[in-house]
């Protein structure tokens, strides 16, 4: 077995690993920020990494962390104004997120058309990608989970009661979990029709992150056949940027 590459995804709340050969991972996970200990434990059980390639939104002080925790040195990935044939819009093209750049990565592995690539994790990020390969641009809002805290920490009554999706709520956690979800599933129609309204073509969502199985039934219902969930987008955009830089 050649020496696999060890992709790291830290993301706001924890960590997503896979340890990657071309053809697929041998080994992937999740580690919490407070257990990495485990995780280092369990990693070296697998063949040790030829490199590490990382994105983080994590913070410097996580970083460090994981630095401290793997050899070779930790990569960074840092968006760039072009990357893999893709073009970064943004107006400062270093501020994108570098989880943001590695999902447009992978979504281009995936699908060659316009799309709007979905990240339902802590936050959820929508952007909007070319058939062409330029990032246009993109929105960030809450999470389904933060805007649930949200109200919950901003009114006095509600608190955070749960519920089941349902058309027509009727009781209080019904109403929280339904209405966050369909702000969430209208954020992602809205762009949807701005990227074609730009292009005058179709385009695929893709749809990834840690709250993409609880969107996407509501999503299926209007997108029908355009709606693709992909697990691990970000793990897939580096692994596909780490084996290009590795061929001759």
């Amino acid at each position: 077995m050649n020496a696999p590459i060890l992709l790291l995804d830290a993301g706001n709340s924890r960590l997503k690993w896979a340890l990657q050969l071309p053809d697929g991972p041998i080994a992937q996970g999740m580690a919490y920020y407070t257990d990495l200990a485990a995780w280092v434990a369990d990693l070296a059980g697998w063949p040790a990494p030829l490199r590490v390639l990382g994105c983080n939104v994590a913070g410097p002080a996580i970083a460090e962390q994981l630095a401290e925790r793997v050899a070779p040195a930790v990569r960074w990935l840092k968006p760039t104004a072009e990357l893999a044939g893709l073009r970064n819009g943004y107006l400062q093209p270093g501020q994108l997120g570098a989880d943001r750049w590695a999902a447009m990565l992978g979504a281009r592995a995936l699908c060659q058309g316009d799309a709007i690539v979905v990240m339902a994790g802590t936050a959820m990020t929508v952007d909007a990608l070319t058939a062409e390969g330029d990032f246009l641009g993109g929105v960030i809002v809450p999470g389904f989970g933060l805007m649930r805290t949200a109200l919950a920490q901003g009114t006095a009554d509600l608190g955070l009661p749960d519920g089941e999706a349902v058309a027509f709520p009727r009781a209080t956690g019904q109403a929280i979990v339904n209405g966050a979800l369909l702000a969430l599933a209208g954020t992602v129609e809205s762009m949807l029709r701005r990227l074609e309204a730009h292009t005058g073509r179709p385009a695929t969502v893709l749809l990834s992150g840690g709250d993409a199985a609880r969107l996407a039934p509501l999503l299926a219902d209007t997108l029908a056949e355009r709606l693709v969930a992909v697990d691990n987008l970000v793990l897939r955009g580096l692994a596909r940027l780490a084996f290009a830089e590795l061929e001759p």
